[in-house]
Order: C-alpha cells, then structure tokens, then sequence
C-alpha cells in the first residue's frame, strides 16, 4: 500500500512539472512580449502564404488544376499575403496595436467599398479583395 501511494506522489509530481509550461497565460505577458508572440505568428502565415502560393503555381504548370481555380486561388493567396505584409509592416514602424488595445486601431481605419475589410489610409489596394481605392 505505501509503494502505491508513492508512485501516485510521484505520478502527480511529474504532472505537474509537464503541465506547468502548458498551462502558461498569456494575460500575465507584457505589451511587447504580445506583440513578439504576435509578429512571430504573422511571419510565420506570411511564409505559409508564400509557400502556397509557389506550390500553386507548380500545380498549374504541371497541370493539375485549371486556369480559372488557379486565378481565383491566387487572388485570394495573394491578398492574405499582402495583408500579412502590411500589418507587419505596421508593426515594425510601431504603430501597430496589440491585441490588448485592438479597439483605438478599428476607429483610426477606412474600409474598402467593395467587401467592406478595413484598410489603411496608405493603402492602394484592399488587402482582401484587391481592389483599387
């Protein structure tokens, strides 16, 4: 009976020391320590983007998807890379905001006409749907 409750000592202890990195909060991080969690997550969906976008275009050379799926999923591939980008952008000037105060960056934007995604005052193109403002 007291190797049984030992081993159930020890069984927990090692729970614990597993599950503590796990259970990690991310409220307790810093403005800057959400905002390098945050640019690490959008380089990396800008390098997935990219890779996409080079394996679709090596499916259309070899012929494995039609001119008309190719062109839709570029546009669309190419959006979110180009929205990635400017959000990246923006934070590396610093004027990105962090999740925590995300409500002041929703009032500062203008939206495209056409789908209604919100852009930047410098923007050319909406980053959503391409089109020209």
């Amino acid at each position: 009976m007291g190797i049984f409750i030992a081993e159930i000592a020890i069984l927990l202890i090692v729970l614990a020391v597993v599950a503590f990195p796990l259970l990690g909060n991310v409220a307790g991080q810093s403005a800057p320590e959400l905002m390098e969690n945050e640019l690490s997550d959008l380089l990396y969906r800008k390098e997935a983007a990219y890779t996409a976008l080079k394996d679709l275009d090596f499916d259309m050379r070899t012929g494995k998807i039609g001119q008309e799926d190719y062109d839709g999923m570029k546009r669309s591939l190419e959006a979110e890379a180009i929205s990635l980008l400017g959000i990246i952008d923006s934070i590396a000037k610093g004027k990105a905001t962090t999740a925590v105060d995300g409500k002041t960056d929703r009032k500062r934007g203008k939206f495209c006409p056409e789908c209604g995604a919100r852009v930047e005052k410098t923007h050319k193109f909406c980053p959503e749907c391409a089109n020209k403002l």
